[in-house]
C-alpha cells in the first residue's frame, strides 16, 4: 500500500463518535452565547427555538456526513490553503477581505435580533417565526447535501490535491449549491429570531457570498480541468433557471 492510498484511507475514515456528538453542543452553545446575553433574557422563546433546532439539524447532518463522506468534514475544518499555484493565488487571496465581512454579517444577523428584543420587545407574528425557522434550517440541510456530494467543499478558496470536478447531484443544477443553502439560512435567520432589522447584516453576508463567486470561479477556471466546460453546461450559479 503506497503513501497516497494510506493518506486517502485516513481522510475517508469516519471521525470518532465522541467528536461528532460534541458538534451540536458546540454549535448550539456558540449560538446561545451570541443570542441570550445580548437579548438579556435566557427564557426568550425565539432564541431557544432557533438554538435547539439549529443544533439538532447540525448534529444529525454531521452524523450522516461522517458516515457517508467524512473527508469533507476534515476539508472544511482546514483554514490553511495548501493547493494554490501562481495561477490561482491572486483570486484565492480575496478571502482576506470577503470572509471577515461575511462573518461579521452573519454574526450581526444573530446579534441584532437580540438587541431589538432587548430594547424594543418587538416580536413578529408566530407564523412568520415558524416560516423563518423552517427556511433557515432548510438552508442548512441544503448545505449538508452539498457537503455529502462534494468531498472537497472547503471554507476557504483553495484547490486540494487530487480534487476533481463535481457535476452531479445538486451541482448538476447550480454551480454553488452550498452558497444557495447558506443564503437561505442567513436570510431566514433574523425572521426566525423575530427581527426585521437583523436582515440588514444578513444581506451584507449574502452580498459577500455573491461577490465571492467571481474570484472563486476565476480560481477554478485557472486551476481545475473542465471547469469552463462545466460553466457552459450548468449555467446557473445559485438558483436554477433564475441566477
Amino acid at each position: 500500500m503506497n503513501n497516497s492510498t494510506e493518506h486517502d484511507e485516513k481522510l475517508d475514515k469516519p471521525l470518532p463518535l465522541w467528536l461528532i456528538l460534541i458538534i451540536p453542543f458546540y454549535a448550539g452553545g456558540l449560538i446561545a452565547l451570541c443570542i441570550f446575553p445580548v437579548a438579556g433574557d435566557w427564557s426568550w422563546f425565539e432564541g431557544w427555538a432557533y438554538t435547539i433546532t439549529f443544533a439538532m439539524n447540525i448534529g444529525l447532518s454531521y452524523a450522516i456526513i461522517n458516515q457517508k463522506n467524512p473527508r469533507v468534514i476534515r476539508n472544511r475544518a482546514k483554514l490553511k490553503k495548501e493547493g494554490l499555484t501562481d495561477a490561482t493565488r491572486k483570486s484565492a487571496g480575496s478571502d482576506f477581505i470577503i470572509l471577515p465581512i461575511m462573518g461579521l454579517g452573519f454574526l450581526g444577523a444573530i446579534i441584532v435580533p437580540g438587541l431589538e428584543y432587548r430594547f424594543t420587545g418587538a416580536s413578529l407574528p408566530l407564523t412568520l417565526i415558524i416560516i423563518g425557522l423552517i427556511l433557515s434550517n432548510a438552508g442548512s440541510v441544503i448545505m449538508s447535501f452539498a457537503m455529502l456530494q462534494n468531498a472537497f467543499a472547503s471554507k476557504v478558496l483553495d484547490i486540494n490535491k487530487d480534487q476533481v470536478l463535481v457535476d452531479t447531484g445538486l451541482y448538476a443544477y447550480v454551480r454553488h449549491p452550498m452558497y444557495s443553502g447558506a443564503i437561505l439560512m442567513i436570510v431566514a435567520l433574523p425572521v426566525a429570531l423575530s427581527s426585521w432589522w437583523g436582515l440588514i447584516p444578513a444581506l451584507i453576508a449574502v452580498l459577500s457570498l455573491v461577490i465571492r463567486i467571481k474570484p472563486e470561479e476565476s480560481m477554478l477556471i485557472a486551476g481545475m480541468a473542465g471547469y469552463t466546460e462545466y460553466q457552459s453546461i450548468v449555467k446557473y450559479k445559485l438558483i436554477p433557471w433564475i441566477y
